[in-house]
């Protein structure tokens, strides 16, 4: 159990595999007659606090003890949370939002009390004791789970039946605020990282930096509101704009590679992704649906397949395979790629809309199968190694 506190992702990578799988096959069912119910708030809300959010704990549960030189996560922590993410998927398919929402709250609470207590011990530390400054990219991680607390509350207060109009903003925060937000924080230092094998970055501090810092973590809540009071193409391109701003920017994710690896790769494409799902859709309003699965699919699932093949590899004394091309990363690379574009032009395809949406859940799903399928394979089989 040591093993697990120190390394929650040995735990929750594999949770979020099964997650995954949870949350697309439902998909598959619609399309051919199987299961009636159109499912896509279960599906979207799936992805997005389960698979999604299993991945993000067990990273940050992973990096920020390490970062900061504090306790791992509890016993009782880890396992509460694991606990709460795989029911949110039993709950939303048993039809019961409000308790997949408590559950998430759960999970959502106990990730903030885990963060909110090791960045407080960094600044309780006496000088001399060993740490490494808090990046000022992490003003995102407390806005990030403000995002997906108030989300979560929103939709939970929706199913009362007396917030009907929270339904709308819930779901926009619960489905992107928590992971755009906590990509934001930690691009900027894990990209020098990853793309270019150096060290994890500590951006220069200063007081025009953390301000700067604070008013794009500002923005980024701002979109949310603006996208439902202003109109939504107004927080879409805000939220897009301030996305492509952090990632160009201290991301640096244009910026020439020089270490080699198929991950590496994926992990830059992903990130583009992110900012230009989200622009495009303020652009072109008759492709919304389509350009925001670019930001997810594209986006997000991607990259969480490249950080967590990252992480599988160093941290299982498989540095070679990081800086090779694995024809399961390769796989996974084509068959989630292919499914972003074809949900992208989903809409378009007028008579043929439910196959195109049949056909991307499958080649999603299959790409999830051979991800999961691989990374479990990876870390069952770890040699002993220390991460590099």
């Amino acid at each position: 159990m040591s093993k697990l506190r120190e390394e929650p992702f040995r735990l929750l990578f594999p949770v979020g595999v099964v997650l995954a799988w949870s949350g697309v096959v439902p998909w598959l069912l619609f399309a051919t007659g199987a299961h009636r119910g159109w499912p896509g708030i279960e599906h979207a809300l799936t992805m997005s606090q389960a698979f999604l959010g299993a991945i993000a704990v067990g990273f940050l549960g992973t990096m920020l003890p390490r970062r900061t030189a504090t306790a791992p996560l509890g016993r009782a922590e880890l396992a509460a949370i694991a606990l709460a993410l795989a029911a949110i998927p039993v709950a939303l398919w048993a039809g019961s939002l409000a308790i997949a929402e408590v559950a998430d709250l759960v999970v959502l609470l106990l990730v903030s009390r885990f963060v909110v207590v090791r960045l407080l011990a960094v600044r309780a530390r006496t000088p001399g004791a060993p740490s490494r400054p808090t990046p000022l990219s992490f003003v995102f991680v407390p806005a990030a789970l403000l995002a997906g607390v108030t989300g979560a509350a929103l939709l939970l207060a929706h199913t009362t039946g007396r917030a009907g109009w929270a339904l709308a903003p819930g779901r926009s925060l619960a489905e992107e605020g928590l992971l755009e937000g906590l990509v934001l924080a930690l691009a900027p230092m894990l990209a020098p990282a990853i793309l270019r094998g150096g060290a994890i970055a500590d951006p220069p501090g200063g007081r025009g930096a953390k301000l700067a810092w604070g008013a794009l973590a500002a923005a980024f809540l701002a979109s949310f509101v603006l996208q439902h009071t202003a109109g939504e193409r107004v927080g879409q391109a805000l939220r897009g704009l301030v996305a492509a701003v952090v990632l160009l920017g201290p991301a640096a994710i244009l910026s020439p590679r020089t270490s080699s690896g198929l991950h590496r790769q994926l992990f830059r494409v992903a990130l583009a992704m992110v900012p230009l799902g989200l622009l495009l859709a303020a652009a072109q309003p008759a492709l919304r649906l389509g350009a925001l699965h670019l930001t997810f699919i594209g986006g997000l699932s991607l990259l969480v397949f490249a950080v967590s093949f990252h992480v599988a590899f160093l941290h299982t004394g498989r540095a070679a395979l990081a800086a090779a091309r694995p024809w399961p990363v390769a796989a996974v690379a084509v068959l989630t790629l292919l499914a972003t574009l074809v949900r992208l032009v989903a809409e378009q395809t007028g008579g043929g809309y439910f196959v195109a949406l049949f056909a991307a859940a499958s080649l999603w799903l299959l790409a999830a199968v051979v991800w999961g399928g691989y990374l479990v394979l990876l870390l069952a089989r770890s040699p002993e190694a220390r991460p590099a």
